[in-house]
């Protein structure tokens, strides 16, 4: 107990010192921020749900972001993601919490090739746009049911390598390419042989439609060897329409967008199990500092087999419909209300803080 407690001290400290250089950041000191999320959630499935977000409030999770040019050349991004874990102890008949500290992204990146970025670490693959996004900056407070079917919890998120290029055309272009291990958080693509990798590839286009409003339409595949001695492939589509009038734009905002995601799976020995599905919300600011949003969630499992495929999934159709209200006070701090439907009936309220020099997402 001590040592946890001499562990997280000095965390904190380090935190704290590298927080305070971070305000005369230069090559050999990083920019540092942190970002804090807190959770109320009530739920039909109780108390004892062993998953990793529990009925009550809890801290959900904390990330501690230190960027910075290593030099002219290079730059450097480490994130880490501080956070409770729940599992049943069968001895006790308890769920038991533990809090984990993990490398939630690690990687350094080019700065000076022309419309080039060259990418070596861990990161988020570039699978859709949903899988890209941190926690704190999903527009609602669970990721889309077919994210989690078919990437996990955390999403795909492994060591390798990445290069993302624009492309010679009067529109925003970019096109993608990743390789990863195969042995990250994504078990569909942990092969036995450590040789197999994963291919990772993702085509972005945005249209200026005109002054106030965007549409952003990408493309994303990636494919791999499984440890059922067969391939795995997904496939993906995501659109994004933006409106903000040129007048009263801070007062108002429309955003609407989708994403779709198939993976196909196969089992030796019997067909191959298909996981499709789709995710629409739109998003209306009507304040300053509020908005509304809504979702739909749809999925489909097919051909999932128990007798080849010990990770088989229910074969069935679910859907979830979610609302929700949001409060921005300002770009530091905001609230979020929502009530989902569908497999099971959910509540949340989340806050959301941040400190530090955070770096801006990706549009």
């Amino acid at each position: 107990m001590l040592a946890h407690v001499v562990f997280y001290f000095l965390v904190f400290n380090i935190f704290l010192a590298s927080f305070a250089w971070s305000q005369t950041q230069t090559l050999s000191t990083p920019n540092v921020s942190a970002n804090v999320l807190f959770l109320y959630r009530n739920t039909d499935s109780g108390k004892e749900d062993a998953s990793t977000l529990r009925n009550g409030f809890d801290l959900r999770e904390t990330e501690l972001a230190f960027y910075s040019d290593v030099d002219p050349y290079h730059r450097l991004n480490i994130l880490l993601s501080i956070h409770p874990e729940y599992t049943y102890n069968a001895t006790t008949e308890r769920i038991d919490q533990a809090w984990k500290i993990e490398p939630e992204e690690l990687f350094a990146e080019s700065l000076q090739i022309p419309s080039i970025t060259l990418k070596l670490g861990k990161f988020k693959a570039a699978v859709g746009k949903q899988n890209q996004l941190h926690t704190h900056s999903f527009l609602f407070v669970e990721a889309p049911l077919i994210n989690t079917t078919i990437m996990g919890d955390e999403g795909l998120n492994d060591t390798g390598i990445s290069a993302a290029g624009l492309l010679p055309f009067s529109w925003f272009s970019e096109i993608t390419t990743q390789w990863l291990r195969g042995e990250g958080e994504n078990t569909q693509f942990s092969s036995q042989a450590t040789s197999d990798g994963v291919l990772v590839l993702h085509l972005k286009n945005l249209f200026d439609l005109n002054e106030e409003s965007t549409f952003e339409l990408g493309n994303s595949y990636a494919q791999g060897k499984n440890d059922l001695r067969g391939n795995t492939s997904i496939s993906g589509l995501d659109l994004t329409y933006k409106y903000r009038p040129t007048a009263g734009g801070l007062y108002r905002s429309f955003l609407f967008g989708g994403e779709w995601l198939m993976r196909n799976l196969d089992q030796t020995g019997t067909a191959s199990e298909k996981v499709s599905g789709y995710f629409s919300f739109a998003k209306f600011q009507f304040a300053q500092r509020w908005s509304v949003l809504a979702a739909y969630d749809n999925l489909q499992i097919q051909n999932s087999n128990a007798t080849f495929n010990s990770r088989a999934l229910a074969n069935n159709i679910n859907f979830r419909s979610t609302l929700g209200v949001n409060f921005n006070s300002t770009e530091f701090s905001a609230y979020k209300v929502e009530y989902s439907w569908g497999p099971e009936k959910k509540i949340f309220l989340q806050a959301n803080f941040t400190i530090g020099a955070h770096p801006t997402h990706s549009y």
